[in-house]
């Protein structure tokens, strides 16, 4: 009998890890959008997959290094791993912000009554500061915005926060043969 091809480790660590992460940021949306708290309207900064990202890379990483590569793991497979990492969970998150949006139009709605909210209750300062027209395109765009637009939008700020998360890691995990 021929045995089968067992995938590689870069990449079946990856997925399982950048799984759970994606599921847990799914949730903490769904999570925070049901308890009131848009989460599109948290900063981008202080968003919790940011955390996920981080551990649950770290951890796809250190396995790969001690368990599946004996101790070593070069920088760019640090960076192929971390890619596909990024790549399921930004595709879990597109795809729930999808079904999320489309089962709940509250989704959709809620983001853009806080938006005109937050625009209406700008001070006269943060409104000098932000510049009018500027404010205007956001009162004339706001309405138009789709759920598609919005898990999107989701995706690529999972993979610019993740590039820089994956480079940080992967010098952090690194680990080289020794040359004797």
């Amino acid at each position: 009998m021929a045995e089968g091809k067992k995938m590689n480790p870069l990449v079946m660590v990856s997925l399982r890890w950048g799984s759970i992460s994606g599921v847990l940021s799914l949730l903490s949306v769904t999570t925070f959008f049901y308890l009131g708290k848009h989460p599109f309207w948290i900063f981008p900064l202080f968003d919790i997959r940011i955390i996920f990202m981080a551990i649950f890379l770290f951890f796809a990483l250190k396995e790969i290094r001690d368990f599946h590569q004996e101790g070593i793991l070069f920088f760019w497979q640090g960076l192929i791993a971390s890619t596909v990492f990024l790549v399921i969970m930004a595709l879990i998150s597109f795809l729930g912000i999808l079904i999320l949006g489309t089962a709940d139009p509250e989704f959709v709605s809620g983001y853009i009554k806080a938006g005109l909210e937050q625009i209406k209750n700008l001070s006269p300062d943060a409104e000098k500061q932000i510049g009018g027209p500027a404010i205007e395109e956001m009162r004339k765009i706001l309405p138009g915005t789709t759920v598609g637009w919005m898990a999107k939008r989701y995706a690529l700020q999972t993979f610019i926060f993740g590039a820089f998360i994956s480079i940080i890691i992967s010098i952090i995990i690194r680990r080289q043969p020794k040359i004797l």
